[in-house]
């Protein structure tokens, strides 16, 4: 079973950099860049995972994060160095991020799921 990632961020490019370096036949990548579609997506089909950016039009990814179910892991990703986040996120990541460490944090959920 593939681990399902939603993936927030209001540049299309970096939804398309996101999907191509993490999608696989293990891992389906969703990408958004409009917050309200998201959030109606996820309500409709939480991910397993959901990565978001910080600076996003007419919100922020803590909002984002604040208006869906607590139970899924939700990570940030923000270019904004010194920000402070109202959400406790289950990790932030600087951009640029490196891949290797958001294939780190894929890794135990998708053994769960494989398991």
């Amino acid at each position: 079973m593939q681990l399902n990632v939603y993936y927030l961020d209001d540049e299309l490019d970096l939804c398309e950099i996101f999907t191509d370096f993490f999608e696989s036949n293990e891992v389906k990548v969703t990408t958004f860049t409009c917050p309200k579609e998201a959030i109606k997506a996820i309500a409709a089909n939480p991910p397993d995972l959901f990565f978001v950016d910080y600076r996003l039009p007419g919100t922020t990814g803590d909002l984002v994060a604040q208006a869906l179910d607590p139970k899924i892991p939700k990570f940030l990703i923000t270019g904004e160095i010194s920000i402070v986040t109202t959400y406790s996120f289950v990790k932030v990541f600087g951009k640029p991020y490196k891949h290797d460490e958001v294939i780190k944090i894929m890794e135990p959920y998708l053994l769960r799921k494989t398991a």
